[in-house]
């Protein structure tokens, strides 16, 4: 009789310490995603290998509900890898910026918790703090939240239609720690206290009702060139400070659906910290985008123009540099060109020699034209087509044999064979331009084709 009392104790303990934490209200949401690729000739060049994979990720999100007004949130990806690939990479801290900077990693493929912060109703807004999403604002293009997280704190306000946001954000893997102490770092350039990259925001939205738009300021900082030397030496330390400015605009205008959205970049590509010891380099980059697409149901047509400007080779001693707006990895306009989950998988596109915009980090150096149409016989089914052109906006190296990337043809079929599950086939084919020769007309090059199945479920 005493041991019963005593379990009926126990269960009653752990009933009484568990009520608050059933109280809460939990909510779970996210994705799993499962993609296959099969690609003839990625290196676009005479008799080049083809490639087979299929990749999987398990994205999920936890919401807490600790009491009105206050809530945890807590994200990861789970086995984010290739079908029966080994596991290929050691997690350590500040070894990556972006996970997707090393593909299979080991955590990754195990879980890899990418979101923790606290949201709390403050002052009459929300503030948001801990690691977050980083990197989107207004449409796609510009964007790089899909990978990329890092610590943020944001407030926004909504007054009516308008939405005021302010924030903070510290690039991952650009904080140096040591666990030897201040003590090991003394006199060792790459050990300084501001050896990071932060970004400062500001922004407004106004919503209408059938669009929105807004404008985002962000002055950037990024001090990891910053050589705090030892006594004695040179101080050849630079810093990247960047003024961003990115409007954007969303809207249904009868059968019409536009969307656009820019950026001008200015400030110093590198601001030396000692004048004399090296050249500043000033920014001067522009990117632009907009996209319009008419609905006639069943069928629907539309056009997309990209502007990336791209950086002159012979700047890259000088004090000028042009490029525009880096690492777009949200925006995948084609199945082959600048798709990012295929290079993601499959590497950079293009050979060796002249390779020097393999498309590996987003839409970039780029003057980009598609046009698309597509139909949707039954609610459940949609089936697109499309044909894009692009070229380069700057040679890529000294010399360059031309500035055409190709051109692809793209024709994908999606089907949602549950509310929460849809199934996409498709197939791309890229008709390689000779910008892929570099500076050598020697080079031979040849087209590429993909064939891809994805499978996603959301819940």
């Amino acid at each position: 009789m005493k041991k019963l009392w005593i379990v009926l104790l126990s269960v009653a303990l752990i009933a009484a310490f568990a009520m608050p934490v059933c109280a809460a209200d939990v909510k779970f949401s996210g994705s799993y995603v499962i993609q296959g690729y099969y690609e003839n000739n990625r290196a676009l060049v005479d008799n080049g290998a083809s490639l087979m994979n299929t990749w999987q990720r398990l994205r999920m999100q936890t919401d807490i509900k600790v009491q009105e007004g206050l809530s945890l949130t807590v994200g990861a990806d789970v086995m984010d890898k290739i079908w029966g690939a080994s596991r290929s990479g050691t997690a350590t801290p500040g070894n990556y910026a972006n996970v997707y900077n090393l593909p299979n990693n080991a955590e990754d493929e195990n879980i890899h918790f990418t979101m923790a912060y606290v949201s709390a109703n403050l002052w009459g807004g929300l503030l948001r703090v801990g690691y977050q999403r980083q990197g989107q604002f207004g449409t796609t293009f510009g964007d790089y939240g899909d990978y990329t997280y890092g610590p943020r704190i944001r407030y926004d306000y909504v007054i009516g239609p308008w939405t005021l946001l302010a924030l903070y954000d510290k690039t991952e893997a650009t904080q140096y720690y040591s666990s030897t102490g201040p003590a090991g770092n003394i006199g060792v350039s790459s050990y300084q206290v501001d050896n990071q990259q932060d970004a400062y925001v500001l922004a407004f939205m106004y919503d209408w009702g059938k669009g929105n738009a807004g404008l985002l300021y962000k002055h950037l900082v990024d001090a990891r060139n910053d050589g705090v030397v030892a006594p004695g030496a040179t101080d050849t330390g630079y810093r990247r400070l960047w003024e961003i400015f990115d409007p954007y605009v969303k809207a249904q205008i009868g059968p019409v659906y536009l969307e656009a959205e820019g950026f001008y970049l200015t400030g110093k590509t590198k601001k030396y910290d000692v004048s004399g010891n090296g050249t500043d380099m000033t920014k001067d980059g522009l990117s632009a985008y907009i996209s319009a697409t008419v609905d006639f149901a069943p069928a629907y047509a539309g056009i997309t123009l990209v502007y990336v400007e791209g950086n002159d080779p012979t700047y890259t001693t000088s004090d000028k540099d042009n490029s525009g707006w880096p690492g777009m990895t949200d925006f995948n306009p084609c199945l082959i060109l600048w798709n990012f989950d295929l290079q993601r998988w499959n590497g950079g596109i293009g050979p060796v020699t002249g390779a020097v915009n393999n498309m590996n980090g987003g839409i970039s150096n780029a003057q980009f034209a598609q046009i698309f149409a597509g139909v949707k016989p039954i609610p459940k089914l949609d089936v697109k087509a499309s044909y894009s052109t692009a070229t380069a906006d700057k040679d890529g190296v000294v010399g360059q044999i031309s500035k055409n990337y190709g051109s692809e043809f793209d024709v994908m079929a999606t089907y949602k064979i549950f509310d929460n599950l849809t199934y996409m086939v498709g197939f791309g084919y890229l008709w390689a331009g000779d910008y892929w020769k570099g500076s050598v007309a020697s080079n031979n090059i040849d087209n590429d084709y993909l064939v891809t199945q994805k499978l996603t479920l959301t819940f």
